[in-house]
């Protein structure tokens, strides 16, 4: 998600789709664990520099939780 505030975002589309309306999300999952040095640093001046700071903050379980705290239901991972 390309945003410095994805929970204000999340918060806008639920508004918007609350009464009827679903919303997909995708995220790519890289083990960072495994990469060498030098990809963890580019992906994080990738994060810092190329507007995706929110990509740090999505831990395993954290979109979930997000979409749960902001009022979304039936939510599938």
């Amino acid at each position: 998600m390309y945003t410095i505030n994805p929970k204000q975002v999340l918060h806008e589309f639920y508004q918007v789709f609350k009464l009827e309306g679903s919303v997909i999300l995708h995220k790519y999952n890289f083990k960072f664990s495994k990469a060498p040095k030098y990809h963890k640093d580019a992906m994080d001046k990738i994060n810092t520099f190329v507007s995706m700071p929110a990509n740090k903050k999505f831990k395993k379980g954290v979109l979930p939780r997000i979409l749960e705290d902001i009022g979304f239901q039936n939510i599938k991972v």
